[in-house]
């Protein structure tokens, strides 16, 4: 393989970009966004996570990496990996214009035998679609290799993830596994369909999981029980499997992933309706906590509150910046929207590490949110140093069973008097 072109060079892209280059590949990043790109070549990343900046910045210091914003042909064979994003629409309708944009953007650059392996996730059948429409003479090879890398661990798990292959045929999967190999252990399936659909399975079973576990949570604020005693109890064996931990839901993976696998298999008749209650579960719970929060603060006057919300990212552990359906600004939205008067402060730890501006958002506060399991959220002093007496709605379980007597602590899943 002469280079490998990575075509979008986002939160997938970047990481998988400067891994190819870390086992010696020719790369080139292909960015469309101007600014990214200049970010990209000078390595200085705002969403640098485990190490990527420096990696980055060693790769382009040794001419093994660069980024344009431009794809052009070239007189030598490459690899085209597409890693750009696959959004639902507002009606949660796959909107497919970037993938196809930008596949057909390679087709008209590749050359024969150039591999095209597809990264980003689709739903099932989309790699055979657009080979039989773009390449009905087969004269490239194409792939569905989705990535499995998770938010925070980008670089790291493009070395510790099994990499699928799922080729539109046997020459197809040989250069996807040839390639693939030089970052890890490569995993081959029959076909692309195989490989879209594991990736698609894998992300909406994540989120079933969590939504099981927060509909238990639910139940157990309804029945007087504490969901955590109850889910540590079973690790121990008793329960036969794990639960998980009950919380927010959000990201730019789990939110979607059901409706591209819905995409086609509800046309063809088949009902994946638990799979869409699942999804609506975990997407209801900054609405549930908005209409408790409004109802408590009936009691004293809402024209009187301020509520913190601390966490803004869908996850703290490991920390990103990424708010992509994000409990946080969901529960600020729907706060602001039903109830204006309110006086709203927020605060994130992975945006603005300054413990100053926590003290500045917690000071006073009558509600406080801690929206996401960051660390720097683990510090009941500091809320009762700047909030005395505040209502603390942990949404996460990061202050533990207990957190002191200045604090009114409100557990998401205990039942009785701090339920949420």
């Amino acid at each position: 393989m002469g280079s490998v072109v990575v075509v979008g060079c986002g939160a997938i892209g970047a990481p998988i970009a400067v891994a190819f280059a870390t086992r010696g590949l020719r790369v080139v990043g292909v960015e469309r966004d101007d600014e990214r790109a200049r970010r990209l070549n000078t390595a200085n990343l705002i969403d640098n996570t485990d190490g990527l900046n420096a990696e980055l910045a060693d790769r382009v210091a040794h001419g093994l990496l660069a980024f344009e914003t431009q794809l052009s042909p070239a007189d030598e064979a490459r690899a085209f990996v597409i890693t750009v994003p696959t959004p639902v629409d507002t009606a949660e309708r796959y909107d497919g214009a970037i993938l196809t944009a930008a596949i057909n953007e390679v087709v008209a650059v590749a050359r024969d035998g150039d591999l095209i392996a597809v990264r980003s996730t689709a739903p099932i059948g989309s790699l055979r679609r657009f080979a039989q429409a773009l390449d009905p003479g087969r004269r490239l090879l194409w792939a569905a290799c989705p990535d499995r890398s998770l938010a925070g661990r980008g670089l790291a798990d493009q070395f510790s993830a099994p990499h699928v292959v799922g080729g539109l045929d046997a020459a197809a999967r040989a250069a996807a596994r040839t390639l693939f190999a030089v970052l890890g252990q490569v995993v081959e399936v029959s076909s692309p369909e195989a490989a879209e659909a594991l990736k698609l399975f894998a992300n909406v079973q994540r989120d079933v999981m969590f939504a099981l576990a927060n509909q238990f949570a639910l139940v157990c604020e309804a029945s007087g029980v504490d969901f955590e005693e109850v889910r540590v109890a079973g690790a121990v064996g008793f329960a036969r499997s794990t639960l998980a931990r009950a919380g927010p839901v959000g990201g730019p993976c789990l939110s979607k992933d059901v409706f591209l696998l819905a995409e086609g298999v509800e046309a063809a008749g088949t009902n994946i309706a638990m799979l869409r209650a699942a999804r609506r579960l975990n997407a209801s719970l900054a609405d549930q906590l908005a209409a408790r929060i409004i109802g408590d603060l009936g009691q004293i006057g809402a024209e009187r509150a301020t509520v913190a919300v601390l966490g803004l990212a869908f996850k703290g552990a490991p920390p990103v910046r990424d708010r992509s359906h994000a409990f946080g600004p969901r529960l600020l939205q729907v706060l602001a929207e039903r109830a204006p008067v309110i006086d709203l402060r927020c605060w994130d730890p992975a945006s603005e590490p300054d413990p100053a501006a926590r003290t500045a958002a917690v000071a006073g506060a009558w509600v406080v949110v801690l929206a996401n399991e960051h660390a720097a959220l683990a510090d009941p002093g500091v809320l009762a140093g700047a909030a005395p007496g505040a209502v603390v709605y942990d949404m996460c379980g990061v202050l533990g069973a207990q957190a002191g007597t200045d604090i009114v602590l409100r557990r998401f899943g205990q039942g009785g008097s701090s339920a949420v």
